[in-house]
């Protein structure tokens, strides 16, 4: 049974009690465990919440879950100003724009969503009742919860300020409790550490953000919510071209890769596609496929017409024709290597080029005749080899024997003016016009939003 202080001192002996020293109250067996929790609980007005005890190290750890509407109302977030000190507090400062998009998330998907499990722990010592078990890992018990009682956040601070509300500028964003209140009846998985001292939370929150980044080509794999990937998973897999030839792992295509592009490369070519952007913005690409890709049969026109076109440049050009002629692996597959250093359509930055052109010549014209010509001429009367002259001074750059690819926005540009005059499509001697779609009411262009290159990206 808790004790209350006597004192000033001894009130601040129980808050910085020492972690390590921890231990919860046993009992005989399980029965006796609920017992003592359920006499102790209806004593202090508490509410009992089953969980498993366990030890990490020497501390004490609890794992259970809570109702999302206890949460917003136990856990609190110590979050540091922007620009102050961190030290001083147990959260690192909250980034309004992380917790917006975990917010937009739960509210579009309130039938189909997950959030993994926080990390919190408590500065005062919790009532833990457990059976007794000598040197057992784990442990079931109940953990006792009083209205002053209170949680801090260790890990996981946005997806609480998504849940409950976060501040933007001077006002304060109502959290997806607010906005869908039937979120109330679901629940959160918790790990509770028993920690009192700031300096050890700190380095818990430094601890587990020790994790490795999803490379952007296994998210667009796995993350199926987007229409985009959706199409981009169609395409590469009923292209002949492209089918078993795609690295889905990797972040960056090694020299000696038998594999023709990342995924994430793909990607890249289907933004071209859709929007004339190779290097979208996420958020940007998410509203824009929102309207573009709403629909099943918008979705299944897009990948059909882009079959067709990569169908029309895998018979016609070079080394695509010859590429679909090896195996997609092991012997005879290893001439990907070299012909990679020759061909400017082996490159990311040359799928670009293509998915760019074909925007235009799809956006100027709807008839599949006319389409298909431009496409054959794209094939049969563009020389792709890095050596020619269409690419100098934009794309290609001299720099050893077969000169090295440009990424960034202005080379690519160029190489498409000088393709669509080549195939004789309007607008080659100058800037392709941007789509204009409408985001919330409002116009506006591609040029006048953030389109750097991105990977995919929860606290």
């Amino acid at each position: 049974m808790n004790t209350y202080p006597e004192s000033v001192s001894e009130a601040d002996e129980v808050a910085n009690y020492s972690s390590d020293d921890f231990q919860p109250t046993e009992h005989v067996d399980i029965v006796e465990a609920f017992s003592s929790a359920v006499r102790e609980a209806g004593a202090v007005g508490g509410r009992i919440f089953p969980c498993v005890v366990f030890k990490q190290g020497r501390r004490i750890m609890v794992s259970t879950s809570f109702p999302l509407q206890f949460i917003r109302r136990q856990v609190v977030s110590d979050s540091a100003e922007k620009n102050g000190s961190p030290r001083e507090h147990t959260n690192r400062p909250l980034i309004p724009e992380h917790a917006k998009s975990i917010h937009q998330y739960l509210v579009a998907n309130p039938d189909d969503y997950i959030l993994p499990p926080v990390t919190l722990n408590t500065d005062s010592m919790p009532s833990l009742h457990v059976q007794k078990a000598v040197g057992a890992p784990t442990r079931l018990g109940y953990i006792i919860v009083h209205d002053g009682t209170r949680f801090h956040v260790t890990d996981g601070q946005h997806r609480l300020a998504a849940l409950a509300g976060y501040p933007q500028g001077r006002t304060h964003v109502p959290g997806a409790l607010s906005d869908n209140p039937k979120l109330t009846e679901d629940g959160l998985a918790v790990l509770i550490v028993i920690e009192s001292n700031r300096g050890r939370i700190q380095q818990d929150f430094a601890d587990a953000a020790q994790t490795k980044q999803i490379p952007a080509s296994l998210l667009a794999v796995y993350n199926t919510r987007e229409p985009v990937n959706q199409v981009l998973a169609r395409i590469t897999d009923e292209s002949k071209l492209l089918h078993g030839r795609i690295d889905e792992l990797g972040k960056t295509l090694p020299k000696a890769s038998q594999k023709l592009f990342l995924l994430n490369q793909i990607r890249g070519m289907v933004k071209s596609l859709l929007f004339g952007d190779y290097a979208l913005a996420e958020d940007t690409l998410s509203r824009m496929a929102a309207t573009r890709l709403a629909t099943q049969e918008q979705r299944e026109e897009f990948v059909a017409e882009t079959l067709t076109m990569l169908g029309v440049l895998t018979e016609l050009m070079q080394p695509w024709s010859e590429i679909t002629q090896l195996p997609t692996s092991g012997s005879g597959a290893d001439k990907i290597v070299a012909l990679r250093e020759k061909w400017v359509n082996l490159t990311a930055t040359g799928i670009n080029v293509i998915g760019t052109v074909v925007y235009e010549i799809n956006r100027q014209t709807t008839d599949p005749e006319q389409r298909s010509a431009y496409y054959r001429k794209l094939a049969a009367e563009i020389d792709w080899k890095r050596s020619a002259g269409i690419w100098a001074n934009n794309i290609v750059v001299p720099d050893g024997k077969n000169g090295k690819i440009a990424t960034n926005r202005g080379p690519v540009a160029a190489a498409v003016r000088n393709v669509k005059h080549a195939i004789g499509l309007s607008g080659g001697a100058g800037t392709a016009e941007q789509p204009q779609l409408p985001v919330q009411g409002v116009p506006y262009r591609l040029a006048e939003v953030d389109a750097s290159p991105t990977e995919y990206p929860q606290n």
